[in-house]
Order: structure tokens, then C-alpha cells, then sequence
């Protein structure tokens, strides 16, 4: 690594991130609560913000020399805990098997949505539990670096409270983010890398805007599968007990941590 990790060198990256966001949408003026109705609208709100908020965190992680951390895991977790990637999977799957939402989309707008959410699952996986995760690995335990690494991937989504959405939506965006973050840490430990969390976060974007009619999936017999999500997020929350417990000593031996700041 050619700069070493610094919980500092996070907290400049999503500053950096979020203005580059926050920028575009003040730009084009995004409405939140629209951002998803048309293929014009995604690629305005979602594919142009978060394309230059990557190129951005890309180059970062190129100056910094930390593309091999930010994508490879070397912390494992218990193989029984793949459920929980996998329980967070069935809703999205859920909807797709029951039909619900895409045949009012065009092409044009599932495109557009799939080129969005990959970019949201490429830019924010490696903004927090990517580069930003190397960064604050370089100044805490793993627990503290879970705990951070989660809080901002809820903060990043705190931007959405001054384009449009409502504090009480924001708020629990937040708090369901911050969990959600717990579930994909899970997963880049399983799989060792980060990649199947960049693919699993724009499922459950994906599926999330191109499948919203909440009337729709209460009809449909794989509507059932949404509460999978929550059952993941229970045994998020017992995994992240059991594999931080020993997550500090497994770091002993990585270099000289420089103090929190």
C-alpha cells in the first residue's frame, strides 16, 4: 500500500463521495421521492451522481494503493452464516417469481436501472465496507470498524432527507441501512471478497425500485419471501456477535495501528 490506513482517509472519502452526489442532484435537480419513475429520471438521479462519486472513490483507492484490501477478505465467519446472504437474496427473487411491477417498465428503464444499481453496488460497497473499511482497519479493532463502516453506510443515505425525502423515512432508511451494512460485512467475510457484496447490494436496489407495489406482493403467493429479510437481519445480528468476539485477536497481527481520529 503506498498510504498507510487511516480512519481519516475514510471520513475524506465520503465527505468527497456525498459532495459529488450532493452537487449533481442540486445540478439536475433530483426529487428523491421521483428519482425512480422514468428511465430519464434514474439516469439523472442514480447513473450520472454515483458514476462520477465511483470514479472518484476508484481513483482514490488507486492513489492510495488499496484496491487489493478493499476487495480481498482475509477474516472468515462460521459457513452456516451464508443464510443470511442468502435469506436477504428471496425477497428480490420473491418479486421477480411473482411478476410484480415490471410490466409497466420499458426496456429502457430496466436498463437504466440495472446500469444504476450497479454502480450504487460498486460505489457504496467500496466506499464502506471497501476502501473506507481499509481506512478505519487502520485505526480501530474490527468491532469498531464493523460498528463505523456500518453508521456511515447509514449516513450515506441521510443525503436523501434534503432532495426530497421525509425525515421519518430518512430515519429509517438509516436505521435499516445500518443493519443491512451488518449483512453485507457478514457476506464480504464468507466470501472473501467484496465483489459478491457489490452484486447482492444492486439486487436488493434493483428489485427494490423495479418491484415496489406493496398491494401486488401482499397478493402474490412468493410475496411470503419478503419476510426473509428480516429473519436475515436477526441472524446478522447474532453473527456479528460471534465473529467479532474473536475479530481482534485475528488482527494482532496486522501492522501498528495509527490512533482513532
Amino acid at each position: 500500500m503506498r498510504v498507510e490506513p487511516r480512519p481519516l482517509i475514510t471520513v475524506g472519502l465520503a465527505v468527497g463521495y456525498m459532495a459529488i452526489v450532493a452537487i449533481t442532484w442540486i445540478a439536475v435537480g433530483t426529487d428523491y421521492d421521483t428519482v425512480g419513475d422514468s428511465a430519464a429520471n434514474i439516469v439523472k438521479g442514480i447513473v450520472l451522481p454515483v458514476a462520477l462519486a465511483s470514479a472518484f472513490t476508484a481513483a482514490v483507492t488507486s492513489y492510495l494503493g488499496w484496491w487489493g484490501p478493499a476487495i480481498r477478505e482475509d477474516l472468515g465467519a462460521p459457513r452456516w452464516l451464508w443464510a443470511v446472504p442468502v435469506l436477504m437474496f428471496l425477497p428480490g427473487l420473491g418479486s421477480v417469481l411473482g411478476g410484480i411491477g415490471p410490466a409497466d417498465r420499458s426496456a429502457s428503464y430496466l436498463l437504466a436501472l440495472g446500469v444504476g444499481t450497479l454502480l450504487v453496488g460498486f460505489g457504496e460497497e467500496m466506499l464502506t465496507r471497501g476502501t473506507g473499511l481499509v481506512g478505519l482497519r487502520g485505526g480501530f479493532r474490527e468491532p469498531m470498524a464493523w460498528f463505523f463502516s456500518c453508521l456511515l453506510f447509514g449516513l450515506v443515505h441521510a443525503l436523501n432527507l434534503f432532495f426530497g425525502q421525509s425525515f421519518l423515512s430518512t430515519v429509517q432508511q438509516i436505521a435499516i441501512a445500518f443493519v443491512a451494512g451488518s449483512v453485507l460485512y457478514l457476506t464480504r467475510r464468507l466470501a472473501g471478497t467484496l465483489v459478491l457484496c457489490m452484486l447482492l447490494h444492486a439486487w436488493i436496489d434493483f428489485t427494490t425500485f423495479a418491484f415496489n407495489d406493496a398491494a401486488a406482493d401482499a397478493e402474490s403467493p412468493f410475496g411470503v419471501l419478503g419476510f426473509a429479510q428480516w429473519l436475515a437481519f436477526v441472524l446478522a445480528i447474532i453473527g456479528i456477535v460471534m465473529v467479532l468476539r474473536g475479530s481482534s485477536d485475528q488482527r494482532d497481527d496486522t501492522p501498528t495501528a495509527q490512533p482513532a481520529i
